[in-house]
């Protein structure tokens, strides 16, 4: 969630600079305040932060004349206390001995807060991040190394973290440790870094190491070691070369990185759609074994993950029930060891997913983790690991990893399908073509329609409201649309079962409500034209996303958009998607509004 970046280096007049950098490649996490602690060549911690966009910020207060050659940056997401310069990363430990930065939640915070004060630390903010660099001074205190400080602090605390810290003891060294929070590892010759996601430090090393649960690095200029933070024993782990570049983390030409993700959608699903098909053979043959089917996600996920369970069931006869992850416990009692759960994750670092799954886990059910970030946390959970390959995606709003997850669920219901005996051949014929002309109908879709999606999109940013109407699947990408325009456009739009509409939605239709509607030729289309005509004689305006040559649609509908023929039963909860998102990305466009910073969201949710 929050942007956090570590650097060490020989030199001293240049890390200023480096760290300021690195913060602005961490945008797309979400932040509220930004702030630095350097080492200055004084000996002495320097802390500058503040309220406010990461180029304010560091512009006002300088952040590239900041010199030392070891510093320490975030960028904050406020979960304790408002956004403000006092609640601010990083925080600094009384004497100013130590200073943290620190994402996620210290659980038992009053209680260790309680403590402190009573032994006379005073505290100035509101955070549960405060509570670090004092209780590491204290034990520093009496007596304990700061590796001693660290196993010891780590004992204490509840909760979930990712945690850099640096003290004026040892001014060239950079201690990061994490606990359910990402943190990497970048290796350099003379500079070593750390941060919560790759692309802070792309631009001066691609050698990569990924920090694990419990496990602490010490990161010195020339040299870093991982160490156990249960036993303290040291762990040897070969860094990993990334192999896309800075300049895949930029915008590329496109006047928003959302706009280049969505159009980067065909050449990500068809690098997928190369890949681990023996992953998904497997798969395929846990869920057939399992009595019980289950999938945990959340947002863009969620919607992604419903694929399972508009699939599974007419193949398999088996029961699918798909979960939100906050709302894990609901289903927690019927989880047992012949049960297979899939844990749906952009990130791989949805709080409340890993502890869905961690509960699953903990009652013997195998795990199947379908996920974008390598190496990230749900990846070691999972008895069997489905890489979605989409790259980094900087938009906040999900687009190819939205289609890159359903894509890997729909390859997984095909590879179920050819399983069975008793499917039809001609069924699977058809389900594989799909899947393989998948990435040039997209293609077709983007350049068929962006030009209609920005005319339409002008009427939108005149509307406060908007329905999303489909059944079925068509349910989900209704779900995902309404999402993206709610997201970055700000419009008021509600999902709702197609039939489901007339049971109290219908009451705020008047004179030119948009209604969209997913109209896929499938089962339910005749139903969908019902309606269509229920919403129209209220005075709906309607647009449609509906199969080509349909023309008793096209009759009816105010506006649409003509999907390619052969996706309308497999795989239109990917494709009929796709003019939604050109549909939200303009509208927000239109409206003035930068759709890769939505306010008050963030690109992974690692607090509950």
């Amino acid at each position: 969630m929050c942007g956090i970046i570590g650097v060490t280096q020989t030199i001293d007049n240049s890390t200023g600079k480096i760290v300021f950098d690195a913060l602005t490649r961490l945008e797309y996490r979400g932040y509220d305040s930004v702030g630095v602690a350097i080492i200055n060549p004084t000996g002495e911690l320097q802390i500058e932060k503040d309220k406010g966009p990461i180029l304010e910020v560091g512009k006002k207060l300088e952040f590239e004349k900041l010199k030392g050659r070891t510093a320490i940056g975030h960028s904050r997401w406020a979960t304790h206390g408002p956004p403000n310069k006092i609640n601010a990363h990083p925080h600094i430990s009384q004497n100013r001995r130590v200073a943290v930065v620190h994402n996620g939640i210290i659980e038992n915070f009053l209680e260790l807060k309680k403590d402190l004060i009573s032994l006379g630390y005073a505290f100035k903010s509101d955070t549960d991040t405060e509570v670090i660099p004092q209780l590491i001074e204290y034990y520093l205190d009496q007596g304990k190394s700061i590796v001693e400080a660290i196993r010891t602090f780590t004992d204490t605390i509840k909760g979930t973290f990712a945690i850099v810290l640096v003290t004026v003891d040892e001014p060239e060294k950079i201690y990061a440790f994490r606990r359910d929070n990402p943190l990497v590892l970048g290796i350099g010759k003379n500079e070593n870094y750390c941060a919560s996601d790759i692309p802070a430090f792309l631009p001066y090393t691609n050698q990569v190491l990924i920090l694990k649960d419990n496990e602490l690095a010490i990161l010195e200029p020339k040299n870093y070691k991982i160490l156990n933070l249960t036993t303290g024993s040291e762990i040897k782990r070969t860094p990993k070369t990334i192999t896309w570049t800075a300049e895949a983390a930029q915008k590329a030409g496109y006047p928003h990185f959302m706009l280049k993700e969505i159009h980067q959608q065909p050449q990500v699903l068809k690098t997928q759609l190369s890949t681990q098909m023996e992953v998904v053979e497997e798969i395929a043959d846990v869920v057939l074994a399992a009595d019980k089917v289950f999938s945990v996600a959340a947002g863009t996920a969620y919607y992604a993950s419903l694929t399972l369970f508009h699939t599974i069931p007419s193949l398999t006869k088996k029961v699918v029930i798909p979960v939100i992850s906050a709302e894990w416990d609901t289903v927690s009692s019927l989880v047992d060891d012949k049960s297979v759960v899939f844990a749906v994750s952009q990130s791989g670092e949805t709080l409340d997913t890993i502890k869905g799954i961690k509960d699953a886990k903990s009652k013997g059910a195998k795990i199947i983790s379908v996920v974008n970030v390598i190496d990230s946390s749900l990846t070691r959970y999972g008895d069997h690991v489905l890489y979605i390959h989409t790259g980094p995606e900087i938009g906040v709003a999900a687009t190819k990893t939205y289609t890159g997850l359903a894509l890997a669920l729909w390859r997984i219901a095909y590879a179920v399908a050819e399983k069975r005996e008793d499917i039809d051949s001609t069924y699977l014929s058809k389900f594989d073509k799909s899947l393989h002309a998948l990435p040039e109908a997209i293609e077709h879709v983007i350049r068929k329609y962006e030009v209609k999606a920005k005319e339409i999109s002008k009427w939108m940013t005149q509307k406060q409201s908007a329905f999303y109407l489909g059944r079925g699947v068509s349910f989900a990408t209704a779900c995902e649309g309404a999402l993206k325009m709610k997201e970055i456009a700000y419009v008021h739009a509600e999902a709702y079962p197609a039939g489901e509409s007339k049971h109290g939605p219908i009451a705020l239709i008047e004179k030119d409500f948009p209604v969209i509607f997913t109209i896929p030729n499938d089962k339910n289309r005749k139903k969908m034209m019902g309606s269509v005509q229920e919403m129209k004689a209220r005075g709906a305006r309607t647009i449609g996303v509906i199969e080509e040559g349909d023309e008793e649609f096209q009759g009816v509908l105010d506006e649409y958009f003509e999907i390619p023929k052969g996706f309308s039963q497999f795989l239109s909860s990917i494709l009929y998607q796709i003019p939604q998102q050109l549909l939200a990305y303009y509208t927000s466009t239109l409206k003035g509004f930068d759709p890769d910073k939505p306010r008050n969201l963030s690109k992974s949710v690692t607090v509950e």
